[in-house]
């Protein structure tokens, strides 16, 4: 948790992996709370149970979060949006045109789950607007590039700003090198993003890495990060095999 007084609570914890059969999608899913308690990202459905069990520990109802904001609308970072009945979604219209629209599917990008925008339209929608203030000293940023319409959020209380960047940058890799792996949206529009979350100087909670900052020309991680692989591979053993990936 970093602990400033604008509590900013990274529940479950972004990994930079895929496998061969796919991407691994885990990605950061932040809760703020301000004068509104605000969710930043809601994951896919394997984080369904661990996010439901981390507001449990939290004694924190799940009805009593005000607001969701997406970064964009791939699929590991949207689906589990049902589970917060009360909330407005926040998300740039851009990103919601674009969704509609046949142009993920001419750029190669399946990873939309479409099936879910009715449900976004139902609830009460509020378009990402540049600097919207969505609680004190919580602003909306827009850092297009990943997706057409993705959106960072900014922390602001008079003490070192913590930036929440979805995909506009995944992971350190991506910041140091000033652009995503992955681009559907324009190139050009990816690097000023990068460019514009770096001239922050701010604490970076990346799309699927631990956060981090940058000083001195190094990035500096404020979290180590593993993942255990728990895999049956022995057929005659009642045990699990565990590999941990630091």
């Amino acid at each position: 948790m970093i602990d400033l007084s604008i509590e900013v609570d990274i529940l479950l914890q972004g990994f930079p992996g895929r496998t061969n059969r796919g991407t691994l999608g885990f990605c950061n899913i932040t809760l703020i709370k301000s004068d509104r308690l605000i969710l930043y990202d809601t994951g896919h459905f394997s984080d369904k149970l661990n996010l439901i069990n981390e507001f449990k520990k939290r004694t924190i109802p799940l009805e009593k979060v005000d607001t969701i904001v997406l970064s964009h609308l791939h699929y590991d970072h949207c689906l589990n949006i049902d589970l917060f009945k009360n909330a407005e979604i926040i998300l740039d219209k851009k990103e919601l045109e674009y969704a509609l629209s046949n142009e993920p599917e001419k750029v190669g990008d399946y990873y939309i789950p479409k099936y879910l925008i009715p449900i976004i339209k139902e609830r009460k929608f509020i378009n990402a607007e540049e600097e919207l203030e969505i609680a004190n000293k919580v602003y909306v940023l827009k850092t297009p590039g990943h997706t057409p319409g993705s959106i960072s959020l900014l922390i602001d209380n008079g003490k070192r700003k913590i930036a929440i960047v979805g995909d506009a940058i995944k992971n350190a890799w991506e910041f140091i090198k000033g652009k995503p792996e992955q681009v559907y949206g324009k190139i050009e529009d990816a690097k000023e993003s990068i460019k514009k979350i770096k001239e922050l100087n701010a604490i970076i909670i990346p799309g699927h890495d631990a956060h981090f900052i940058f000083e001195k020309n190094i990035v500096k991680y404020l979290k180590n990060v593993s993942l255990k692989l728990i895999v049956k591979t022995l057929p005659y053993s009642d045990d699990w095999s565990i590999y941990t990936i630091p």
